[in-house]
């Protein structure tokens, strides 16, 4: 699951985990949750609430650089730490406007850092604000520039707000 965006005011959405969670444990999986502009209390936060709710792996992985590349690689780093050797593929939750660019970039960096092909599936969220014009412009922008290898060399105007001090 990656986490955010912070699109709903002043407390943390927590529409994305709350269908990873149902997923979780409707299919019996672990749960990794990235993503995280708030230094990780986030993730963390959301790894009680999972456990809390009865999910029996909730694995948090958290990278401080803030984007959906560093989420991509760092749940393939705690795959390869925790030696799913047997992984054959993962579902992917986050919402509907970001998964086509959050999809490709999970393949692409367990392809490259597990060295073999996982399938991900998409489980998409629909709930929560409709994204501007402009989300869906960087969703597209940051796919191809992915796909092109030059994914962090252009200056993206983020419109979503990361408001430090939000509670859930």
């Amino acid at each position: 699951m990656f986490c955010g965006p912070h699109d709903e005011g002043n407390k943390t959405p927590t529409r994305r985990i709350d269908h990873a969670i149902r997923l979780a444990l409707r299919e019996a999986l672990p749960l990794f949750i990235a993503g995280d502009a708030l230094g990780g209390e986030e993730v963390r936060r959301f790894q009680v609430r999972a456990s809390n709710a009865g999910v029996e792996t909730a694995v948090a992985a958290f990278d401080s650089r803030h984007c959906t590349l560093a989420d991509a690689q760092v749940v393939a780093a705690k795959i390869l730490e925790l030696r799913l050797e047997r992984l054959n593929h993962v579902h992917l939750v986050t919402d509907w406007w970001h998964m086509e660019r959050a999809s490709a970039m999970l393949a692409g960096e367990l392809e490259r850092i597990l060295h073999r092909s996982i399938l991900v599936q998409p489980a998409s969220v629909f709930t929560g604000p409709k994204p501007s014009s402009l989300v869906h412009e960087n969703e597209r922008r940051g796919l191809e520039d992915y796909l092109a290898g030059v994914y962090g060399t252009r200056r993206v105007y983020d419109p979503l707000c990361h408001r430090p001090q939000l509670s859930l």
